[in-house]
């Protein structure tokens, strides 16, 4: 049986920031193109080490910042089951199976791959560390239609650094996530992930 929402997880992250392609927008669900806010796209690899489904790795994009400051994921991919199941039954979160290579979240580099992709990321952080505390608001479709919201709450600390993306084959996630070296940042701590509201 999958656990139900909230959920509370220990991780390491890395996320990474670029300015939006005219592809991004077209990610957008119809319900959700006339919130365009800020265009940029957040690429992230987030390794749970302890939570309610055990650990897993995960992989997810955010081709535009909504408004106001609210994401939406159309690309998130993991390998447990039990996220997957979580993740479409709690949050409408789209997820699909992925295998990962390499310690995910962490500086150092690893590669990810789907059904049709792969992608190769190498993270590099400054050494200081900085307390680290965020509120993430997120919007999903219901299968109905509906939009859902919920909130991503993080507490830890976090490093500055950069992450090098690279797409292998002619992977679709390339006209939107795109390659290249990017501004990032890399956080360790407390993730929790609350009920979603219609």
């Amino acid at each position: 049986m999958v656990p139900a929402a909230p959920w509370r997880s220990v991780i390491d992250a890395l996320l990474w920031f670029h300015p939006a392609t005219p592809v991004a927008r077209a990610m957008l669900p119809p319900q959700l193109r006339h919130r365009v806010g800020l265009p940029v796209t957040i690429g992230g690899l987030v390794s749970y080490r302890e939570g309610p489904v055990g650990p897993y790795d995960e992989i997810l994009g955010i081709p535009v910042v909504l408004r106001p400051l609210v994401s939406h994921v159309p690309f998130i991919a993991v390998n447990s089951e039990l996220s997957l199941a979580g993740g479409r039954d709690n949050w409408s979160l789209p997820k699909v199976p992925a295998a990962f290579a390499g310690d995910v979240g962490r500086p150092g580099s690893s590669v990810t791959a789907g059904d049709g992709w792969a992608v190769s990321v190498t993270a590099s952080a400054r050494k200081r560390q900085l307390p680290f505390a965020c509120d993430l608001r997120c919007v999903q479709i219901w299968p109905d239609g509906r939009p859902c919201e919920f909130s991503t709450r993080v507490r830890g600390r976090a490093r500055l650094g950069h992450a090098a993306v690279e797409h292998r084959d002619a992977s679709p996630l390339a006209d939107w996530l795109v390659a290249g070296r990017h501004p990032a940042i890399l956080i360790s701590g407390i993730q929790d992930v609350l009920v979603p509201r219609s």
